[in-house]
Parts: structure tokens; C-alpha cells; sequence
């Protein structure tokens, strides 16, 4: 005969366990959040790569802004262009990867007239390769982005004379 504190003992034990469901159910839950954790880290790794590319991008184009602010020239019978003073994006494979195609800087003419001269106005236009594949994959552009720089254009009576 069985005594009454055996089988309350086992039924102690079992109740204390966890049941099939319960442990299948407790998995599935972990499975699904491991999976969103790891789709949020990849995405979270590609958006901080565009980013950066982004970036890189942007400071090359406002480079090229800049030289044009200080007087270089955008054509080519000048000897010095801001496309020649610019790293070259063909000997550069991190330049050449971040960027698509070749930025552009062109003068756009004259604005804004005052007592003081005109401004001249130059467009420098970049796009960023948002390509996720490999370095030897084809390029991607992304939207591309226009600046608009101006700089003095001052009268011939404020220019000191040529030595």
C-alpha cells in the first residue's frame, strides 16, 4: 500500500517541473528574439557603412567647394584646377569604391550685384555608391547632391595692381 506521503511527494516533484509545452514555447520565444537581434545588427552595420560613405563624400565635395572659394580655377586651360589639386579617385580604391562617378564643379556665372562687385556661382555635384555587394561589384548612385558656393568677384579698382 502506498502511504499518503509518497504520493505527495511526487506530486510535489512534478508540479515543480516544467512541462514539454512550456520549455517549447519558452524556446521559441528566445529563437524569435534572437533572430530580430541579429537582422537589427546587420542593418544597424549597413546603415553605419552608407553613412560613412556618405560622409566621405559630402567632405569631398565641400573640399572642392572650397578650392573654388580661393580662387582655382574649374577649367581646364588653367594650370592648376580644383580637379587637379582633389585626390585622384582612379589611384584612390577607397575614394573610387565610396563615390560614384566623378564629382563635377562647374561655374554657373554671376549673382547677387552690389556696390562692392558681383558673386560668382559655381554647382558641385557628387553621388555616393550605395552598392552593398563586394568591392569588384557594379555601382549603385545614390540621390545625388548639388552645393551651391559663391565667391567675391571683386572690380578691378579694388584689385591690387600686377607686379
Amino acid at each position: 500500500m502506498i502511504t499518503y506521503s509518497v504520493i505527495s511527494s511526487f506530486g510535489q516533484r512534478a508540479r515543480s517541473a516544467y512541462t514539454l509545452i512550456e520549455v517549447l514555447a519558452a524556446s521559441s520565444i528566445i529563437a524569435v528574439a534572437m533572430a530580430a537581434s541579429v537582422s537589427l545588427s546587420s542593418t544597424l552595420m549597413l546603415q553605419e557603412e552608407l553613412s560613412w560613405r556618405v560622409a566621405v563624400t559630402r567632405n569631398y565635395q565641400e573640399n572642392m567647394a572650397r578650392l573654388w572659394q580661393l580662387g582655382i580655377s574649374t577649367t581646364a586651360p588653367s594650370i592648376r584646377t580644383v580637379m587637379t589639386v582633389m585626390p585622384d579617385q582612379a589611384n584612390n580604391p577607397v575614394l573610387n569604391r565610396i563615390i560614384n562617378g566623378t564629382p563635377t564643379i562647374v561655374a554657373a556665372g554671376t549673382a547677387n550685384p552690389s556696390n562692392l562687385g558681383t558673386m560668382e556661382v559655381a554647382f558641385v555635384t557628387a553621388s555616393v555608391n550605395i552598392s552593398t555587394q563586394g568591392v569588384d561589384s557594379v555601382e549603385t548612385q545614390g540621390s545625388p547632391f548639388t552645393l551651391t558656393v559663391y565667391r567675391p568677384n571683386l572690380p578691378s579698382t579694388l584689385r591690387p595692381p600686377k607686379p
